[in-house]
């Protein structure tokens, strides 16, 4: 359906097509400790590659996106349809509206990897619909609402085991200050930010039955060189096995950027740091890989804004984490990363 898009829309004197796409080639080491599972040191590279097709007078787009490394694996595929600037339609595959780290594209966040309890607690992509409305006033959006239905098995999934689905809400208010995108860094102009989510998600069948419930909450502040954002997110975890013990995921994290406020390097060099704190699974704490932690990370970004006009989010990323278990054994398990960004 949506590769049928463009040939509806030819006709269309409002109708574009954009390719677009992203290269990350990366190094990492990691102080790898001999009960962790494997190794993760040495390069590597992700990319995708994309098309969006649009309708200005449908008010529709469509966009198909595909991972290519380390195989070919379809990512976003959807259509959005916008009958106001209020209101908005996505139907198809794409991110469950949930954690604000996540929702940022992974070119344009300030740290080169993910806080821990972010990739531990969100949902990734599924298959579903959702709508968002839209507050204005004075011609500036102060809050958003958005509400879904997915099929809760996960990326390219088709097949729903148990005819249950996943539900997501998510809110967010801006009383100060506005952005298209509230999760993707800095702002140069003030701008707050508070909101929160819920997801219910029902997987699996009979015995092997796993019911979520996750909640999430967000803050997010920044003017001039500096930003501030911050996460709690919870997910309570419950088995159909009697045997099975139930748990929570729950964890928060903080983190900062500042750009060096100079002559050449305000737009160029930018600080940051976070803190972090996870529980993986409060039921368990003797496994290596399953105890409370905490994590500080540090990094630099080198961004190239005078990069040609095909691309942009240009930047270079080093950053380094240390991970201190505060149960269970000690592990040798920091890590160094060296990342590069270009989108087209």
């Amino acid at each position: 359906m949506l590769l049928l898009l463009p040939l509806a829309f030819a006709a269309d004197p409002g109708f574009t097509v954009t390719p677009m796409g992203w290269l990350r080639p990366g190094f990492t080491w990691r102080d790898d400790d001999p009960a962790l599972p494997s190794s993760t040191d040495g390069f590597w590279l992700a990319a995708r590659m994309g098309l969006e097709a649009g309708s200005e007078t449908y008010r529709l787009r469509a966009r198909i996106e595909v991972d290519l490394q380390p195989e070919p694996s379809l990512t976003d595929a959807f259509v959005n349809f916008t009958p106001s600037p209020v209101v908005s339609l996505n139907v198809g595959q794409f991110k469950v509206p949930y954690s604000l780290e996540y929702l940022a594209a992974d070119t344009r966040r300030q740290l080169a990897q993910n806080a821990p309890i972010v990739d531990a607690a969100s949902f990734g992509r599924d298959i579903g619909a959702s709508v968002e409305t839209r507050l204005p006033i004075a011609q500036k959006v102060r809050a958003t609402f958005s509400a879904g239905m997915f099929n809760g098995e996960g990326r390219n999934r088709l097949e729903n085991v148990n005819d249950r689905f996943l539900y997501a809400l998510r809110l967010n208010v801006t009383p100060l200050g506005t952005r298209d995108r509230p999760y993707e860094g800095t702002s140069r102009d003030p701008y707050i930010s508070v909101g929160g989510g819920y997801v219910y998600n029902f997987t699996g069948e009979d015995s092997t039955a796993v019911e979520v419930n996750a909640f999430q909450a967000e803050l997010q502040f920044s003017v001039s060189v500096f930003s501030l954002q911050g996460e709690y997110l919870d997910s309570e975890i419950v088995h159909a096995d009697a045997a099975v013990i139930d748990y929570h995921t729950r964890g928060a994290y903080g983190q900062f950027g500042c750009f060096i406020p100079a002559p050449w390097l305000r737009d160029h060099i930018e600080l940051a740091g976070r803190g972090g704190w996870m529980d993986p699974n409060t039921a368990l704490d003797s496994a290596p890989t399953e105890v409370e932690q905490v994590s500080i990370d540090g990094g630099l970004n080198l961004y190239v804004p005078e990069a040609p006009k095909f691309m942009h989010d240009t930047k270079l990323q080093l950053a380094y984490r240390h991970t201190i278990e505060l149960e269970g054994e000690e592990l040798a398990n920091d890590r160094f990363d060296a990342v590069a960004s270009v989108r087209f």
